[in-house]
């Protein structure tokens, strides 16, 4: 019976022990979280078989998946650097950013460990083990930046997850960085920054943020993710998001322009190309 070890128990790692226990019943599923209700509740529904501490349970691991914010996987990666490890363990982790992880992980690679950086492209506006999902990762990208592993260790870790129809996508860490800044980080900065405006705007009379309609709300539904995990990946991939920002700023700085000169014509254009991209995803183009 193989042993996995999953750190880190809110959304993305209850959602993977969920995967993993609908989709092999053959495995020990170790929990480590520092929150004692989150933990317990994935107990009282047999999604983890028990819980222990993090360096205690890495020991004994045969899979390791580091699934808390990307501050706690850079820390926990230089403590597995220190810890006798099973000699064909795998290390996996699900950071939003990949070249600090990658940075971290190199203490390990060096000791011929095991590891892949890996990133699923899915998510929620909530967070906690009770708001995890089975489903969570179907249809999703899952990114993953081979270093180390084995194919047969690499194989074995997407068995594992073979209960979701994941796409596993291949790309460097230089690459990822920059990719999700785009789709994910800076989208998430301007959902902050338009909730946080309203909120001034609207400061003396509150009650009026009630009246928000479909629009707004879906355009700011990601601003009520968890503070804390946005906190480390804003961090950790601060030079990336900071200059897809700078590009931004001068796509809205020529919008606003268009639109204080009545300029219809590039009004139009502006909102058609935005269109034709935005249905292009639902399309799957």
């Amino acid at each position: 019976m193989a042993t996995v070890l999953i750190s880190g128990l809110g959304l993305i790692g209850s959602s993977i022990a969920r995967v993993m226990r609908g989709n092999d019943s053959d495995i020990e599923l170790i929990g480590s979280d520092p929150d004692d209700d989150t933990s317990q509740f994935l107990l009282d529904h047999h999604i983890i078989d028990k819980r222990m501490n993090f360096a205690a349970a890495a020991q004994i691991a045969d899979l390791i998946v580091l699934a808390g914010p990307v501050s706690v996987i850079i820390s926990q990666l230089k403590q597995l650097a220190n810890i006798k490890l099973k000699p064909d363990v795998l290390v996996t982790d699900v950071g939003s950013t990949k070249a600090a992880v990658e940075r971290a992980a190199e203490p390990l690679l060096a000791k011929g460990v095991n590891f892949v950086g890996g990133h699923p492209m899915a998510g929620s506006d909530k967070s906690g083990s009770q708001f995890g999902s089975q489903h969570l990762f179907d249809h999703a990208v899952y990114f993953l930046l081979t270093k180390s592993q084995t194919n047969r260790k690499l194989i074995w870790f997407q068995t594992l997850m073979a209960g979701a129809d994941i796409h596993w996508q291949a790309i460097d860490a230089k690459q990822h960085d920059q990719l999700v800044s785009e789709l994910s980080h800076v989208p998430h900065v301007i959902a902050v920054t338009l909730v946080n405006t309203i909120a001034d705007s609207l400061a003396g009379n509150p009650a009026r943020l009630r009246a928000a309609a479909g629009g707004f709300k879906d355009t700011t539904r990601i601003a009520a993710s968890d503070p804390t995990m946005w906190t480390a990946i804003m961090l950790s991939n601060a030079d990336q998001i900071s200059r897809e920002l700078v590009q931004f700023q001068k796509h809205l700085a020529a919008f606003q322009q268009a639109i204080q000169s009545h300029d219809e014509k590039t009004i139009r254009e502006t909102l058609e190309s935005a269109r034709r991209t935005r249905k292009s995803l639902d399309e799957g183009k």
